[in-house]
């Protein structure tokens, strides 16, 4: 290989290690999420009168029968590495099903109350130069403490949630990108406030 033709070569690898390296890449993304959550009821124009759900967008607008519920979540703040730069989460709601409840024996001897509803959710999680739509799906369980003989059903005072989440198509993300992963959160039954943990693979 004369000195020319060796130059071209290692052009041409230089080229094509530079497309690679500008090209997609799968890193861990997180988005922290503290807000607070607000029931929504019919004739509310986010609410399918039918049946309860929310109706923001068809991912949400499910339910098992006419017994759901829709919450929406204002959130006050977000962080971690979902968007590049400073983020905004919003247009985020949450359908419950309450018709569907893995506890079917009811309570015994008067004990606390089983229940455990699965939810779908969606939030756009926005910075300046990055959008991503979120759907969510999970189940949230009721947290009771404070039982005794004299308070044998407890105190419910939160819900624990579990679910995954993966990246919309539609809206389209900005830039494109694919993702999905899990999710841990929780809510106060009496003030609304409401954390969510959000951590998987994003490819962009």
């Amino acid at each position: 290989m004369n000195r020319f033709s060796g130059g071209i070569y290692a052009a041409i690898l230089l080229v094509a290690g530079t497309a690679l390296a500008a090209g997609p890449t799968t890193h861990t993304r997180t988005l922290n999420i503290a807000g607070i959550g607000a029931p929504l009821v019919s004739p509310d124009p986010n609410v399918d009168a039918a049946n309860g759900a929310c109706n923001i967008d068809p991912w949400v607008d499910h339910c098992s029968g006419t017994n759901c519920a829709c919450l929406e979540i204002t959130v006050s703040k977000a962080s971690g590495s979902m968007d590049k730069g400073k983020q905004t989460v919003t247009n985020f709601f949450v359908t419950t099903d309450q018709d569907v409840n893995p506890a079917t024996e009811p309570a015994v001897g008067g004990g606390p109350n089983p229940k455990c509803s699965p939810f779908l959710g969606i939030l756009t999680d926005t910075s300046s130069t990055e959008s991503k739509t979120l759907n969510l799906f999970g189940v949230t369980c009721h947290k009771v403490i404070g039982i005794s003989n004299s308070n044998p059903t407890g105190n419910h005072v939160s819900d624990t949630i579990v679910g995954g989440w993966g990246i919309s198509s539609t809206p389209t993300p900005v830039p494109d990108a694919s993702g999905w992963g899990t999710l841990t959160g929780s809510d106060n039954h009496t003030t609304g406030a409401t954390s969510i943990k959000i951590s998987g693979l994003v490819t962009e």
